[in-house]
């Protein structure tokens, strides 16, 4: 088992996984069958309940074993975390409960280029990732990985104009979608299409439910055929904004 190397593009099968602990019995089982361990987060006390448990609120994998972790997570996480070999750095940026004192370290990682609004990006991250040579480009929106489903490293889906603008103009391919209800995110009218996905292999893209049911469905089939990354679909599911399916370690 090692960790994977490039935060969210694993390059061989997953074995473990940071999870929402609230996410449905139907992925924990597909997740299983796969023998994916599954690292469950546990509410952050700052935060509002939405996104408590949300992994993306709360950590921002850098690099290989390199996790930098939001003040005040469960040390429980952190410690499942240290054990798989991960080197846990603690952010300066204390989260709170109302945006955007919860976006810090919502930084959406592609490749060599990171996208978040960086008026509120965590100084810990952004010294991290210039370290390790990801260009930090500002944009709009502070949820920016709940907004951006990796596909590969040069390549995104998003519902947000603003990234999609910023992504294609450093050259990456970039599938803007409609927002959708489809996508669940009590109590709110809808959550994203970033926080209810997450590879779990190199060309294997897991949905927290089934995307057939999402308007842009035959854009996102024909788009992830054309990257040759295959579908995993939890039938019989709504899609839920679970604050993205984070792979940490693959075989």
């Amino acid at each position: 088992m090692k960790t994977v190397k490039i935060p969210n593009l694993p390059d061989g099968n997953v074995s473990s996984v940071i999870l929402d602990m609230r996410a449905p019995k139907k992925l924990i089982d597909e997740l299983k069958n796969r023998k994916i361990d599954i690292i469950p987060v546990l509410e952050h006390p700052d935060v509002y309940p939405a996104v408590s448990c949300h992994p993306d609120i709360m950590f921002h994998h850098i690099s290989g074993n390199i996790i930098v972790y939001a003040p005040n997570t469960s040390l429980q996480i952190i410690e499942l975390l240290c054990k798989k070999g991960f080197e846990m750095i603690k952010g300066e940026t204390f989260l709170h409960n109302k945006y955007p004192g919860t976006i810090a370290y919502n930084v959406a990682s592609v490749g060599k280029y990171a996208f978040h609004n960086t008026k509120y990006t965590d100084p810990v991250i952004k010294k991290m990732l210039d370290e390790n040579g990801v260009q930090l480009i500002h944009v709009n929106q502070g949820y920016s990985k709940c907004l951006t489903c990796v596909v590969d490293s040069n390549s995104i889906i998003t519902s947000d104009q603003d990234i999609y603008r910023k992504a294609t103009s450093v050259g990456l391919d970039v599938l803007l979608i409609e927002p959708d209800t489809a996508i669940k995110l009590k109590p709110f009218d809808m959550g994203f299409i970033g926080g209810a996905t997450g590879l779990i292999a190199k060309d294997k893209l897991l949905f927290t439910g089934d995307i057939t049911l999402h308007k842009n469905y035959k854009e996102i089939n024909d788009f992830l055929s054309l990257k040759a990354v295959d579908m995993v679909i939890i039938k019989d599911e709504h899609l839920i904004d679970l604050g993205t399916i984070i792979p940490v370690t693959q075989e």
